[in-house]
């Protein structure tokens, strides 16, 4: 009689744990997608780089952001039975500006930021309601195009030819690493489509500015981007032996 209740012991434990387990296979699985769409983006203080208020006055500037294509592969590791979801994305986007100047000298000139960043993205997400998801975490990118400035002016006749400033300018405005934090807002249905909002608040300072002639000085220019993407995931079943 006491070997027979401990068999049964045995067998009501060992199925407990391959419930347990098999629970554990239902409840976790991993999304890998792709996603595709547009960014608008800016950097902050431009103008006080080129022209510091303390150099002279008489001028002004125009500051305008910088629409680009953005795309993305990802994974996302949910556990369903949580509204908890970990998420890491490879990202490439650019980061835009455009800025014009003109003063009382009647010189005009145009100056354009287009760096292109290869970004590595990692989020805690939060679904909040069936398919709605919360998600915030770091972005670092990677600069492809440091030397990402084009100048054009109609200053040719005193000042040279735009080219030669262009290349001046390039070689001590540079664009660096940019550190942001991301805050998003998705939608997944149940066919594997995802719409995705983001935006990306930049921490660090995204342009160096070397010794120079030219009065630049050295500021802190931040990035600015709202993002907006289009995604398709292929969800696959996560089991472990």
């Amino acid at each position: 009689m006491k070997g027979t209740l401990i068999i049964l012991a045995l067998m009501f434990g060992t199925t407990g744990i391959l419930a347990q387990s098999q629970k554990s296979r239902q409840e976790t699985y991993l999304q890998v997608g792709v996603k595709a769409g547009a960014a608008y983006s800016t950097i902050t203080d431009l103008a006080k780089t080129l022209v510091s208020e303390s150099y002279y006055t008489g001028y002004t500037f125009t500051n305008k952001g910088s629409m680009s294509f953005a795309g993305s592969l990802y994974i996302n590791y949910k556990l369903q039975e949580s509204i908890s979801a970990f998420y890491a994305e490879l990202s490439y986007a650019r980061l835009g500006n455009s800025l014009h100047y003109s003063d009382n000298r009647e010189l005009e000139y145009d100056l354009e930021s287009r760096y292109d960043f290869l970004n590595i993205e990692f989020y805690y997400k939060a679904y909040i309601l069936e398919g709605l998801s919360l998600a915030t975490g770091p972005r670092i990118g990677f600069n492809l195009t440091p030397g990402g400035l084009y100048y054009t002016s109609n200053g040719e006749a005193l000042y040279g030819p735009d080219i030669r400033i262009q290349q001046q300018m390039r070689d001590v405005i540079k664009g660096r690493t940019n550190f942001a934090l991301g805050i998003s807002l998705g939608y997944e249905l149940a066919n594997g489509l995802s719409l995705d909002a983001r935006y990306y608040f930049g921490m660090n300072d995204v342009i160096e500015t070397e010794i120079n002639n030219f009065h630049f000085i050295e500021n802190r220019n931040m990035s600015r981007t709202i993002q907006v993407t289009i995604g398709y995931a292929i969800p696959y079943n996560l089991k472990f032996f």
